[in-house]
């Protein structure tokens, strides 16, 4: 598959919402070190981040989705959202592009969306043990959902303004 950016015109086969090169100069531009390999690495994560997005917030955006090719496959462009000015948000809104870069940094060192530890009893959420006498706890969930979405708060918090209800209600831990 080809690194394909979304430029607001709703590209067929986009998978990324911004290119290396915005991403590089938003890290430069926060110091994030972290950010940094052989670009074809980065578009990786870029595609990665952009996947996330789309699992985790797709149904929550507001607005509609504004098909300007049939086969757009990302939720961006789309129609009848405004900014806080009242103003309607064209394109790819600057948020997005900068929750893009702030996931594709966490992609390039851990998987986004992990698969969760489960056994016979559920979805293993966490452990405690303790050395002496000998204790052992396993904490599970009954929803798989929860186990495999974590909050991204420096992320998450850029999308605030794109989301119905702010996104309440969708952070999983």
């Amino acid at each position: 598959m080809t690194f394909t950016v979304e430029d607001g015109t709703g590209v067929a086969g986009a998978n990324s919402y911004v290119t290396v090169a915005y991403a590089n100069a938003y890290h430069g531009e926060r110091g994030n070190s972290g950010w940094t390999g052989a670009d074809a690495l980065k578009e990786q994560a870029l595609i990665r981040a952009t996947d996330y997005i789309e699992t985790r917030w797709a149904e929550s955006f507001l607005g509609i989705q504004e098909h300007l090719d049939p086969l757009q496959p990302l939720s961006f462009p789309r129609l009848g959202i405004r900014n806080r000015a009242g103003l309607d948000v064209l394109g790819i809104p600057e948020a997005l592009k900068r929750a893009t870069a702030e996931y594709a940094l966490r992609a390039l060192t851990a998987a986004l969306m992990p698969d969760p530890t489960v056994n016979a009893t559920g979805v293993v959420t966490g452990t405690r043990e303790k050395v002496g006498p000998i204790e052992t706890e396993t904490m599970y969930s009954g929803f798989l959902r929860n186990a495999t979405l974590r909050a991204y708060p420096a992320a998450d918090r850029l999308l605030v303004g794109l989301l119905a209800g702010g996104g309440r209600g969708r952070v999983y831990r």
